[in-house]
Formats: structure tokens, C-alpha cells, sequence
């Protein structure tokens, strides 16, 4: 069946007539006629008796009026709301991010998000852990490090280059260490995400260190101040230290050493149809992470 002779059909009982149809659709009324003698065809069912000024359903054509009507209202009705949605998208957006990550970086780019799109609720769920995306009703989520699970798109956001560094004091203190093999005679100040310092060094040498921690904590800007208080060493992303080191309160070590970058990802669900508030977000974010890469 062919649903725009069902929706010449459903105008011509609307309006009364075949002539009032055609003029309301702009089509000529031989087409109109034409389009609903084809769709008696199809249904085998005579549906209207008809002229050009006047028509008459059957008993059959008024079966099918009445159920046809409103599930073709639905469909317009849910076509109007996709377009509302697309051309001006609405509604809650949840997403969950980790704490410094949010804080040094997201942050921004969320505010400026919610400044363009005026509609778009956010619910930040901002943690540390990975959280249950399903049972939380995550739309979009942000790790670092591998990501992989099951019907989610994880699509890489930008690379997370580190910097190892301490604070003068404790430097005057304890020495500054030349070679990662040295980190061991010091007192290192780890995040629970990355206990494991990997390094890539002249010719390409990689050298992973496993050290022992006189601080372990899961929020980064937290061991940032620990180091900064003369704690110890710290192996921290940059965008969590820049401002430390350029204020002088942290200074890079080992710069023959660089610590190897995390990929920062972005996840939402796997599916065929994206709804508009968490397409445009995507995009949004993803505009976002490549000014920054270009700045």
C-alpha cells in the first residue's frame, strides 16, 4: 500500500470532497482521484462513493477512516516532534566524566555546550569509578585509558600527555632524579588509575617503574597539591600540572624521559537512531578537542 494515496484519502473524507482536497494540496483533482481509486485497488475494498463536489463513504471506507486517522496523526505527530527535536533540541543529557578531567578540561567545554543550546539540560554524574552506563542512564561517558564495552561506541576524544615533576623544596631535599630507574629512591605520590609509570626514553628504551607509594589517591588534583607541599613526585596529565609549572610550584624532571600520553575516550550507546540533543553534543564535544589540539 502506498501511504501518501492513504494520506490523499484521508484528506478528501477531511475536506468533504475531491475538489476541496485537491485545492487545499495543490494537486490537481484527477490525481487525487486517481491516487484513491489505486488504493481501493490495493485494499480490494470499495472505499467512498464520489464526485467531483461530493463524496460518500462506504461502510468499508468508514472502518478504515476511523483506524487509519489516528495512527496516521501518531506518525505525523512524531514526525513533528523529530523535526522540533532536530531543529531546536531539548531535554535532560546525562553524562559522567572523571573528577579532574571535568574539572581541568570538560568543564569548559560542558558550559559553552549549555550557552548554545539553551534547551539541552546536563546531569553531570562526576566520579572517579566507572559507574553502571545502563543502570545510570548515561548518554555519554568519558575514560581515559582502554575502554571496551559491549554496544557502546568508544570513540578516541584526545591524547593525555603526562609530566613528571616535584616542587623545589622537596628536590633540595631529596636530589632530582636523572633516569626513571632512580624514582625508586624516591618518594612517589600515585593515582590509583596509574600505579605503573611508563616511560619512553633515548632510542626509544621503554622502562615501566612500579613504585611504592607514600601517597595513594584517586582524584589528581589532590596528589598535584600533595607534590606541591613537598610530599614527593607526581606523574600527572598535563592539563592537570600546566598551571602548576608555569607558576613555579612544580618543576618538570627527567625531560630526556617522557612519560607515555593516556587516550581520553568518549562513549555513548551503540544504535541506529542518535537523538538529536546527544548527536549534537558529540559533535560539540568533538569540535572542541580539536581546537585544543590545534591551539
Amino acid at each position: 500500500m502506498n501511504y501518501q494515496d492513504l494520506y490523499l484519502f484521508l484528506k478528501v473524507v477531511e475536506r468533504g470532497s475531491f475538489l476541496s482536497a485537491s485545492e487545499s494540496l495543490s494537486v490537481p483533482t484527477s490525481t487525487v482521484s486517481r491516487k484513491v481509486q489505486q488504493l481501493e485497488k490495493d485494499l480490494g475494498y470499495k472505499l467512498m462513493h464520489r464526485s467531483a463536489r461530493k463524496m460518500v463513504l462506504t461502510e468499508a471506507g468508514m472502518k478504515f477512516y476511523n483506524r487509519c486517522l489516528p495512527l496516521f496523526a501518531e506518525l505525523e505527530s512524531a514526525a513533528k516532534e523529530l523535526d522540533d527535536e532536530l531543529a531546536e533540541p531539548s531535554g535532560l543529557l546525562r553524562v559522567t566524566a572523571p573528577v579532574s578531567l571535568t574539572n581541568d578540561l570538560l568543564a569548559e567545554w560542558f558550559f559553552k555546550f549549555m550557552e548554545r543550546f539553551p534547551r539541552i539540560n546536563l546531569e553531570l554524574i562526576v566520579v572517579n569509578r566507572n559507574i553502571d552506563l545502563v543502570e545510570e542512564g548515561i548518554d555519554v561517558a568519558f575514560r581515559i585509558g582502554d575502554v571496551r564495552l559491549q554496544n557502546w561506541i568508544s570513540r578516541p576524544l584526545l591524547q593525555s600527555s603526562f609530566s613528571v615533576c616535584a616542587s623545589d623544596d622537596y628536590l633540595r631535599r631529596r636530589g632530582r632524579p636523572k633516569h626513571p630507574q632512580e624514582l625508586h629512591q624516591h618518594t612517589l605520590i600515585l593515582t590509583r588509575r596509574n600505579p605503573v609509570w611508563s616511560f619512553s626514553g633515548p632510542d626509544d628504551e621503554v622502562v615501566r617503574i612500579d613504585g611504592e607509594a607514600r601517597l595513594k589517591v584517586d582524584e589528581l588534583n589532590i596528589a598535584a597539591r600533595a607534590a606541591e607541599n613537598g610530599l614527593g613526585i607526581i606523574n600527572l596529565p598535563d592539563y592537570v600540572v600546566d598551571k602548576s609549572l608555569n607558576a613555579g610550584r612544580l618543576i618538570k624532571l627527567m625531560p630526556g624521559w617522557r612519560p607515555l600520553p593516556r587516550q581520553v575516550y568518549m562513549l555513548y550507546p551503540e544504535r541506529k537512531y542518535i537523538p538529536g540533543k546527544v548527536r549534537l553534543f558529540i559533535e560539540y564535544v568533538m569540535f572542541q578537542a580539536n581546537e585544543s589540539r590545534v591551539s
